[in-house]
């Protein structure tokens, strides 16, 4: 596999030095930061109520979105700014959409954002403020442009805050070329996203902070990127903090149908955010309609578990017989995971077969286990080939079995 690592990150808290300069609709000028904001925390950015305008605003499916503009000021303990204006729209539940919760919101303040509810910046709109300095390095980081640059905030209706940044098109047109499109329309993307547990945690807030202020991608970030090449398509899924990387590559046919995949994963990125990935889960069930698996006992099954590649849609799903999906190969999947969390590496090879069709009659898997810090092979089973049907029978390794196994080859 070829494929571009993510870009480093900085971990400090730079300062604003640039002189980028705008001036807000009341006329006052706010120029950028030129002291050290090294703890984030302390960062306000306050709108001002009496000046937020709405526009646009259209009910769909229980949900309301509406255009917004306000003044903005951002204070630290140093510094006492301007104000700009900043544009952004939003996404909520139509029963929360009353006029003063839809001017109450922040963009920058988690506390004002209603649960269920999605807030989206355009870099675009931030062009010419102070804050255009951070969004450009996150642009940067996601191989795009500011004036490409979209980044959404929403708050889960448990409390979460999941922060995602991309390319616009990324978010926009996820069923044509990006994360949920099919394997022969694929275009190469980046894109990276956070979930945080409690929205209004001083963590949270501060990481939100460096993140919109000075571009620093909070720890826990995921970045997924993907490459696209003839019958192929490589990705990495990386922890942005760690520098730890999964890397795949799925195959198909001249059709877009799937032949296997390859993957070395070395750490987990969980499952804690499939339930908030409306992409993946429209993208999901979008192939179960395809594919006219209702009523069939199959699952739209997954090579590849979210917990492992935070989706990438339906290159790497596969109709599969449902008893296999949640038996024998959930806990394959779940000895994987036991691996990684002894802290080893795996490698794995999955050949669905035979070729020309959308359902396979069997898979092949194949994959051995890797110690890292010596490169020694702790553990590497036969391939095995199951039927892609109910009754399948596999003898997993336990957990409480792996630490003599890992001692053994060292």
């Amino acid at each position: 596999m070829t494929i571009d690592a993510f870009r480093p990150q900085d971990s400090s808290f730079p300062s604003w030095s640039s002189p980028h300069a705008a001036t807000s609709a009341g006329g006052a000028g706010m120029t950028a930061f030129n002291r050290d904001l090294s703890n984030p925390v302390d960062v306000r950015i306050d709108i001002d109520p009496a000046t937020t305008r709405t526009s646009g605003e259209a009910t769909r499916s229980g949900r309301t979105t509406f255009a917004a503009s306000t003044e903005v000021s951002v204070t630290t303990p140093a510094v006492l700014a301007g104000r700009t204006e900043v544009a952004y729209q939003v996404d909520m539940p139509r029963d929360a959409a009353t006029p003063a919760a839809m001017r109450a919101v922040n963009p920058f303040d988690p506390s004002t954002i209603p649960a269920g509810t999605t807030v989206r910046l355009d870099g675009a709109d931030y062009v010419g403020t102070p804050f255009e300095q951070g969004f450009r390095e996150i642009a940067a980081t996601n191989d795009t442009t500011i004036a490409q640059l979209a980044i959404t905030i929403g708050r889960t209706r448990d409390g979460e805050l999941r922060v995602a940044s991309a390319d616009a098109a990324v978010f926009d047109t996820p069923k044509v070329n990006g994360p949920a499109s099919q394997p022969l329309d694929r275009e190469d993307f980046v894109q990276h996203k956070v979930l945080f547990d409690d929205a209004d945690a001083r963590g949270t807030v501060a990481a939100l902070n460096a993140f919109l202020v000075a571009g620093a991608l909070p720890d826990g970030t995921v970045g997924v990127r993907e490459a696209v090449s003839v019958g192929a398509v490589d990705a990495m899924i990386a922890d942005i903090a760690s520098g730890e990387a999964n890397e795949v590559t799925w195959t198909f046919d001249a059709e877009g149908r799937p032949t296997g995949a390859e993957a070395t994963l070395t750490w987990e990125p969980s499952s804690a955010d499939r339930d908030h990935d409306r992409v993946e889960a429209n993208a999901q069930s979008q192939f179960r309609t395809d594919q006219g698996l209702g009523g069939t006992g199959d699952h739209t099954g997954h090579m590849l578990a979210y917990r492992f590649v935070a989706g990438h849609g339906p290159i790497n799903m596969f109709p599969q017989d449902g008893n296999f999906n949640t038996g024998t190969y959930a806990r394959i999947e779940q000895e994987w995971s036991d691996w990684l969390a002894a802290g080893m590496d795996v490698r794995i090879s999955i050949d669905l077969g035979p070729g020309g069709q959308q359902r396979p009659d069997t898979v092949a898997i194949d994959y051995a286990v890797i110690d890292p810090a010596s490169g020694k092979v702790v553990y590497d089973p036969a391939l095995t080939v199951f039927d892609n049907a109910a009754g399948q029978v596999y003898d997993t390794i336990r957990r409480s079995e792996m630490d003599g196994l890992i001692a053994a080859a060292d």
